[in-house]
């Protein structure tokens, strides 16, 4: 079972994409407490309220069925869109009614964007079973590489107490000495900078 945090990024990055690539590529997912808290109220409930198995297979149903409602009414439900509209109460209940009969008509629609159920959950799923995953982005790491950014000091600093370059830091994508803190880690950890590029220019395309 996905720990809270996994389980919450999992379903905004399957929501996102699907925005993106069904209703509109500038859709980017809010920020924040407030909307992290939505998102993980509505996962609760869910599991709660109908004892679901929150699966990746099972999340990516959810997002299915949400963002082909938005899709069904595009024009005048985006630009009022909140956060609870896709993870609110009458979210919850849209998906626990849904039908076999709308399902088919949600994989048509898929269909038309060249997805599937298994295609969209397995684009998200399959990387998190890496075990160098949860070092794509050390988000712990930036108050390090914010000591003496830009320095000979800090890059002795950021060899020493960190996983070196990530394109998914600021600091990073910033600093004077990122090309050769690049080849610092692609001599030490060859494999993680894969996985981090890889990650990076799937995020660009979607």
């Amino acid at each position: 079972m996905m720990e809270t945090a996994e389980r919450n990024k999992f379903i905004t990055e399957v929501f996102t994409y699907l925005m993106r690539a069904a209703i509109s590529k500038d859709f980017s997912f809010p920020g924040g407490g407030l909307a992290m808290r939505t998102v993980n109220n509505c996962l609760d409930e869910l599991q709660q309220r109908y004892s679901l198995e929150l699966s990746p297979e099972r999340m990516t149903d959810f997002v299915i069925c949400q963002v082909y409602a938005i899709s069904r009414f595009e024009k005048t439900y985006l630009p009022k869109w909140k956060v609870n509209h896709s993870f609110g109460r009458k979210a919850i209940d849209r998906y626990a009614q849904s039908t076999q009969g709308r399902k088919y008509y949600e994989d048509k629609w898929l269909n038309t964007q060249k997805l599937s159920r298994t295609l969209l959950c397995d684009m998200f799923k399959d990387r998190r079973k890496h075990p160098l995953y949860k070092f794509i982005y050390p988000e712990y790491e930036e108050n390090t590489k914010r000591r003496m950014h830009n320095s000979e000091v800090g890059f002795y600093i950021c060899q020493i107490s960190t996983l070196l370059w990530t394109p998914f830091s600021q600091l990073c994508q910033t600093c004077k000495n990122s090309q050769r803190c690049i080849d610092v880690l692609q001599r030490k950890y060859s494999e993680l900078y894969r996985i981090r590029q890889e990650a990076y220019n799937k995020q660009e395309r979607q």
